[in-house]
């Protein structure tokens, strides 16, 4: 898909991994290093772990649960600070939202482990993220959203993604089971509430209107 980067994934044996030919195995099917390894079913970053060099392959997989591991082709989410970013929106009846964005000193970045509450820049780049979605990200990056919304094709869903130097998504997933997690009462999240407002209200219609449709007469 144009203007979209998505990681190479290839599910193989744990004990393979974990063994001599390892390394070996990961290069034939074109994987270099650094790269990621997971055990599938898990959430939250659970049994998700960075491998840097082939040295470290063996151990790594030993440690992970399940007879097989997903290997995933590592997409470098830095920006020139250093800092990983990973942006969240929600695609509701057609239409993308801004949900939030996590800065964090981490290459797995979640916002519930980020750096965002103690960085009062990292809010501010959020916020302005929020307000004004195509600016931050380029016109490159909406339209490979819209084409992600439209290939996708669900009433409800989301998509977690950075942006390479130039102006690439780089897609970490896109599905119809993220969360949208309400802020605390804290008033450094205020300038959050407006966005996820938007969102409730969205889904809130988008429920009403396919609840009112008259029913589909299947053939």
């Amino acid at each position: 898909m144009p203007g979209v980067i998505a990681p190479r994934t290839v599910a193989m044996a744990r004990d393979l991994l974990a063994g001599p030919g390892g390394a070996a195995g990961v290069a034939d099917h074109g994987f270099a290093f650094p790269l990621l390894l997971r055990s599938p079913g898990y959430h939250t970053g659970r049994n998700f772990i960075l491998v840097q060099d082939a040295s470290d392959l063996g151990e790594a997989a030993t440690g992970l649960p399940g007879d097989d591991l997903l290997v995933i082709a590592y997409l470098d989410a830095r920006g020139d600070d250093g800092n990983a970013r990973k942006y969240r929106v929600m695609m509701i009846g057609g239409q993308i939202y801004p949900l939030h964005l996590a800065i964090s000193r981490n290459w797995k970045v979640h916002y519930f482990t980020s750096d965002m509450a103690e960085k009062p820049d990292h809010r501010a780049e959020e916020s302005r993220f929020l307000t004004d979605m195509p600016a931050v990200l380029g016109d490159k990056a909406m339209a490979a959203l819209q084409r992600i919304s439209e290939v996708i094709g669900l009433d409800y869903a989301g998509v977690d993604f950075a942006l390479a130097p130039n102006g690439d998504l780089l897609l970490f997933e896109a599905n119809a089971t993220m969360v949208i997690a309400v802020p605390d009462s804290h008033e450094r999240w205020a300038y959050r509430r407006a966005a996820i407002r938007r969102i409730i209200d969205a889904v809130v219609s988008m429920i009403m209107q396919k609840s009112t449709a008259p029913p589909r007469i299947r053939r």
